[in-house]
């Protein structure tokens, strides 16, 4: 938007005669009222161009305000919608280059203040003006003689969620009109130079804040991607277009661990890497944006074939897998796509995005660092999900849950060794549900804790049940939420679920992810540490989808670690990855611990991590989880052939 101002003021000259004294006086008075005239209208000339300049580049401040203040609410929506202070505060940190703004509130829906920006003013209350303003709980400006005060509202998905308030001093504006007004006085050649000069350097200013608000409304200041309003009108005219396109989320896997570990300045070149990353992706086929946070977003021509979507989804995954250099840390990202099709998913650009994400959340329910293409059915999962949440409430009271087991088996000689249990919910409508379609939701609610205890007691009770009927020596794997390890609830219900059932605490492992342990390093070290003074086995799950840093790695109170079946997958055929599962060994061989590879499907599996030195693994290849009736068959058949072995031949 260019605003431009003009004024003018041209005084006509009248001849004078000397026509005698009596004359000569007439003369001088008329040349006087005559200069008078001319002065008076000047005056008004300059009252007039200094009122019009005045109130047009009030109009032009309120009007960038305005456009100011929705870039920010837009950018502020995610920091209200998850009440995140700290990315609330670093979004209105970018009014630091208006300098006119003195302060900026943003409020949640019921009015409680979640940050604020005085760059002028200290302290932490609310300007009185402006705190009269926001009570009024009305969208849109008010004027006074000092400021300009406006409101507006913080929208996710159309609802209402909080309101931002900001306030724009006038006083600049103020000197500038007063220091045009003594100019005009003193000299109407000079009032008309600074005039010009005054209305060039408000265009200037108006030039300046346009570009930037541009920045600020369409580009993101992190990574330099265009951001999610660009997307949405990038989509929106697309669709009005008719034109095909795909469209897809990825999610970076427990990003927020990294900002919390390693400060945000790391965590922003993070999202700058990935950006650069999957910029070159798709580079010459599609736009990428990010959304927000840790959420990134590709808007893409659709492949000729089908299994064009299906390409992409591999390649954004696997640009994710090289290991990103962080100052002396080195960490392996991982990531969650889900993508969607226009027309096919949806028939504007709204419901595209809800299927794209309804698939991102598939990709992570179905264990992460994969990605999904959308189905109806995953809609019907989600809704399916808020379903389960209350009813998994009521779950554990009706003895609903069921442990199953999947034996951990010696590579060299296939010996099962002991075995993780996992939790099964018999659901009296819907049958048996696995963890991933419930899980999820005990960890938002809380209710993990709970789930956790009874899932600890009932393997505590399984473990010493089989110690009891013969077979020594072998030990049962729990999973623990990050939940359960702080504040020592994991220790007293470890404790609780060994006097309940008799066992011992070696015959127990705990395994936990590198994510649930650098929430609160050193307090999760502790509670391990206790544990492990008391003969229990620890065990880290998943390593190598984390930080996986060894700066925390040597100070963990480890038996053994456990590689991520995404590693494993495509062994031996995948360079990488056979790159990554030796590295990993390697370090554990080093360190003392012993290494279970998970998810093994196949011969060639098995014999490529056997040549490279691992341990033990667990998969389809040897035994899908069952219940405890079956994994006793499998160790009784397994006893019995040892007796078999051991018994002397016939004579």
């Amino acid at each position: 938007m260019t605003r431009r101002l003009f004024g003018s003021s041209t005084p006509a000259a009248a001849p004078t005669q000397v026509l005698g004294l009596p004359h000569q006086r007439l003369a001088h008075r008329l040349t006087r009222a005559a200069v008078v005239a001319a002065g008076l209208a000047l005056v008004s000339a300059g009252v007039a161009l200094n009122v019009f300049l005045y109130f047009s580049a009030r109009s032009a401040i309120l009007d960038d305000m305005m456009v100011q203040a929705r870039a920010v609410a837009d950018n502020s929506a995610p920091a209200v919608l998850f009440d995140d202070n700290t990315a609330a505060t670093d979004t209105l940190a970018t009014l630091t280059s208006l300098r006119s703004v003195t302060s900026a509130y943003l409020f949640d829906e019921h009015g409680e203040l979640i940050a604020f920006y005085r760059p002028k003013l200290g302290g932490g209350e609310v300007d009185p003006p402006l705190s009269v303003h926001i009570a009024a709980r009305t969208t849109g400006s008010r004027v006074t003689g000092r400021h300009i005060y406006v409101t507006q509202p913080v929208l996710h998905q159309g609802k209402l969620i909080g309101r931002l308030a900001m306030a724009v001093s006038l006083r600049t504006l103020h000197q500038r009109t007063l220091a045009f007004a003594g100019v005009t006085a003193l000299s109407t050649l000079g009032a008309l130079c600074l005039a010009y000069l005054f209305a060039l350097g408000v265009r200037r200013d108006i030039h300046r804040t346009e570009a930037r608000l541009d920045e600020l409304a369409y580009v993101d200041a992190v990574t330099g991607l265009y951001n999610r309003h660009a997307a949405g009108e990038h989509m929106r005219e697309l669709v009005s277009r008719r034109q095909p396109f795909g469209v897809m989320m990825l999610d970076l896997d427990d990003f927020k661990h990294v900002n919390d570990t390693l400060g945000h300045a790391s965590g922003d070149l993070l999202l700058r890497t990935i950006a650069d990353r999957l910029r070159k992706s798709f580079e010459g086929r599609g736009q990428v944006f990010r959304l927000g946070g840790d959420e990134f977003m590709s808007i893409f021509a659709l492949p000729a074939d089908e299994s064009g979507l299906d390409r992409i989804g591999q390649e954004s995954i696997r640009v994710l897998r090289e290991p990103v250099r962080l100052g002396a840390d080195e960490l392996f990202v991982r990531g969650s796509a889900g993508m969607s099709s226009f027309p096919s998913d949806g028939a504007d650009w709204s419901e595209l995005l809800r299927s794209a994400d309804a698939a991102m959340y598939a990709a992570k329910a179905s264990g992460k660092n994969v990605y999904a293409i959308f189905k109806a059915e995953m809609l019907h999962r989600s809704q399916l999900r808020l379903t389960l949440d209350s009813e998994l409430r009521h779950a554990i009271a009706r003895g609903e849950l069921r442990l199953y087991y999947q034996p951990v088996v010696a590579l060299d000689n296939g010996k099962i060794l002991g075995a993780e249990a996992l939790v099964r919910w018999e659901h009296p409508k819907r049958g048996l549900i696995g963890p991933a379609d419930f899980i999820a939701a005990a960890e938002e609610s809380g209710l993990v804790v709970e789930l956790g205890q009874w899932v600890l007691a009932e393997a505590a009770r399984q473990v010493a049940q089989w110690h009891a009927e013969g077979h020594e020596n072998f030990y049962v794997a729990v999973n623990v939420s990050g939940r359960q390890i702080k504040r020592g609830i994991l220790q007293r219900q470890v404790r609780h679920a060994l006097e309940q059932s008799g066992a011992e605490p070696s015959w127990l492992e705990i395994e936990i992810t590198e994510h649930s342990l650098v929430e609160d390093l050193q307090a999760n070290l502790d509670s391990l540490a206790s544990l492990r003074e008391m003969g229990m086995r620890m065990a880290i799950d998943d390593f190598g989808t984390g930080l996986s840093s060894l700066s925390y790695l040597k100070r963990l109170p480890l038996n053994k670690l456990k590689i991520d079946r995404s590693f494993v997958r495509e062994l031996p055929e995948q360079r990488d990855d056979v790159a990554i599962a030796t590295a990993v060994i390697s370090m554990a061989r080093a360190l003392g611990l012993m290494v279970v590879a998970e998810g093994v499907e196949t011969v060639e599996q098995r014999d490529a991590l056997l040549s490279m030195g691992c341990d033990y693994a667990q998969g389809y290849l040897f035994s899908r989880p069952v219940p405890a009736s079956e994994m006793q068959r499998l160790l009784q058949e397994e006893r019995e052939a040892v007796l078999r072995s051991a018994a002397p031949a016939p004579v």
